[in-house]
């Protein structure tokens, strides 16, 4: 991750570096939600809004802030958005 960039939203920040295929992941931490059943449902969220849209050839990792925790999905899919498009 030392050669990838990172990026910042309200939501989320985002880790990445270059790769063959598309690969994404969601991290929800403990000091986000602490019941494993929230966090679970946070990361659920973050792989269907993903689902959605056109992936560029990246691995890269979505981390959940606490601010993320108490949005509606349709704001999520937005700053998912948002990311995917401030990458070079």
């Amino acid at each position: 991750m030392k050669t990838g960039g990172s990026l910042a939203s309200p939501f989320f920040s985002f880790r990445y570096i270059n790769s063959d295929k598309p690969q994404y992941a969601f991290v929800a931490p403990k000091s986000v939600a602490k019941r494993a059943v929230d966090r679970n449902k946070l990361r659920r969220i973050g792989y269907n809004n993903l689902n959605s849209f056109t992936l560029k050839n990246i691995s890269g990792i979505f981390f959940y802030k606490k601010q993320g925790k108490n949005v509606s999905s349709q704001e999520i899919k937005k700053d998912i958005e948002n990311l995917l498009k401030r990458i070079k």
